[in-house]
Formats: C-alpha cells, sequence, structure tokens
C-alpha cells in the first residue's frame, strides 16, 4: 500500500527538481579546476606522438601535478627505483606491456595506482570537450589510502 504525503505538491516538486538539473547540468558544462600539486604520475608510452598527446592532456586536466613522461621500459623502471610517483599511466594495446617488468613493480608499489588508458591522441576538439575528458581526469582523482612511501 503507497504511503500517502500531506502537503505533497506536484509542481513544487518538479520546479525543485528542474533547478537542481539545471544547477548540476551546468556543472558538467564548466570544467573545475582542481589543485593537483601533490601528485606525482609517469608515463610510459613508446609513440613519440602519443606520448607527448598524453602529456598535454594529463597536463592541462591535473593542474599542477608533476608529470614525467618516458619512452622506454628502462627508463620508466628507472624513475620507479629513483624518485616517488603516486600514479603510473600505461597503453595496455601496447604489445608487451601488460606482462612487462615494470607493471608488476608499478601494481607492487605501496600506495600507486596504475591507469591504463588507450593513448590515441584526441583531438583539439575533444580535449576542449568536457564531456571527452570529465571521465579521464576521475581516473586521478582516486583517493591514496596512506602516504608515499618509497625507500
Amino acid at each position: 500500500m503507497a504511503k500517502e504525503f500531506d502537503n505533497f505538491d506536484d509542481e513544487e516538486m518538479d520546479e525543485a527538481a528542474l533547478e537542481k538539473f539545471e544547477s548540476e547540468d551546468s556543472l558538467a558544462q564548466t570544467p573545475q579546476v582542481r589543485d593537483y600539486s601533490d601528485r606525482r604520475i609517469l608515463i610510459w608510452e613508446e609513440d613519440d606522438s602519443h606520448r607527448e598527446a598524453c602529456l598535454t592532456v594529463l597536463t592541462d586536466l591535473l593542474v599542477g601535478a608533476t608529470i614525467k613522461a618516458v619512452k622506454t621500459e628502462a627508463e620508466a623502471q628507472e624513475q620507479l627505483e629513483n624518485d616517488d610517483w603516486d600514479t603510473f599511466v600505461v597503453d595496455f594495446y601496447t604489445e608487451g606491456v601488460s606482462a612487462s617488468d615494470f607493471i608488476k613493480s608499478a601494481n607492487n608499489y605501496p600506495g600507486s595506482i596504475l591507469v591504463a588508458l588507450n593513448m590515441g591522441p584526441l583531438t583539439l576538439a575533444e580535449e576542449r570537450d568536457p564531456s571527452r575528458t570529465e571521465l579521464l581526469r576521475r581516473l586521478f582523482d582516486v583517493e591514496r589510502a596512506n602516504t608515499q612511501i618509497h625507500a
């Protein structure tokens, strides 16, 4: 049996819902600038144009983050061993990446996340379209469970 509600006004409810929808819709249209200055992101991508595109897009999306992009697994492994990182970005479509020693090391790196992307470059129009880039940015909004500890 349905509950009855006193003082229920359909018009008032519809107006409130519309206002909420419009405010959420306007937020989705306006990119929010967040501070990612506490983030340290390492990108491993062998293809020069894809690496540059990924670096450009992530630098624009993750304002203030320290981002380094390397070409080879050896460079990525060296960065992993010599510096502290909280996020690793790779392209699992690249042959051999998923079974690499770097991925094994990154998966066991304390307090970090691994983001796998298809690094095919976005067009300039796609880069500026919040509906295309918002999902990508959200991959990096994961709260780190613990403080990065690496010797």
